[in-house]
């Protein structure tokens, strides 16, 4: 007789194509988010700072879905803020590969960070859930 084990560290299938799907879902509409507002704001700042709100999109996804969304957005982001704001019309402008490898690595430091914050907020809640079954209900 055959025992289907479910163990925490293995997920099914199922559940990990869902995970990659809100992943890919909410990485799209923070990227599509992030453009509309940077595309607002172009007759303002033209071309400086082509990829500012798209680290703030990074670490949004980040802290909400983990590393992988994060990565999403950074490459989503670099690309398409490359195309529209630092190529248009397919001209590069000047030392436009430099300002997206720039924003890469910038952003690979906040997603780090982002992931950090994640796991030690986890093991916070984590311990606070056990202090607060070994205490009961605070009473009056």
């Amino acid at each position: 007789m055959a025992v289907a084990s479910n163990s925490p560290g293995k997920r099914p299938l199922a559940v990990k194509v869902g995970g990659l799907a809100i992943s890919l879902a909410i990485a799209a509409a923070l990227v599509a988010a992030t453009t509309l507002l940077r595309a607002a704001l172009s007759p303002h700042l033209g071309v400086l700072s082509p990829f500012m709100l798209y680290i703030a999109a990074v670490l949004a996804a980040g802290l909400l879905r983990g590393p992988l969304c994060g990565a999403l957005v950074m490459l989503g982001g670099g690309v398409v803020g490359f195309r529209l704001f630092l190529s248009p019309g397919g001209v590069n402008q000047h030392g436009a590969e430099l300002a997206l490898m720039m924003f890469w690595g910038v952003s690979a430091l906040v997603l780090l960070t982002a992931n950090e914050l994640r796991v030690q907020l986890k093991g916070a809640m984590a311990r606070l859930s056990a202090a607060l079954q070994r205490h009961g209900p605070a009473s009056q």
